[in-house]
């Protein structure tokens, strides 16, 4: 799957559909792989603002059990 026009946003509820989680528990499943304790709004928040680092983002497919895969362009 190419997801170089998804937003955050637009990517992780993707993957949340895909594997019947809701958002809440993706974030406290997060926040327990990271050692981190933000509360579920600040995880939706960061979603929305487009502020997700490239560690969160290896942490969710971790998570969801997705390789994340960069190719070069053909």
């Amino acid at each position: 799957m190419i997801i170089n026009d998804m937003t955050d946003f637009q990517l992780v509820k993707y993957l949340l559909n895909r594997e019947y989680m809701l958002q809440k528990d993706l974030s406290e499943k997060l926040n327990e792989k990271l050692g981190k304790s933000p509360k579920p709004a600040n995880f939706s928040a960061k979603l929305k603002r487009e502020y997700l680092t490239f560690k969160d983002l290896k942490a969710i497919c971790d998570i969801l059990n997705y390789d994340l895969i960069i190719e070069k362009k053909k």
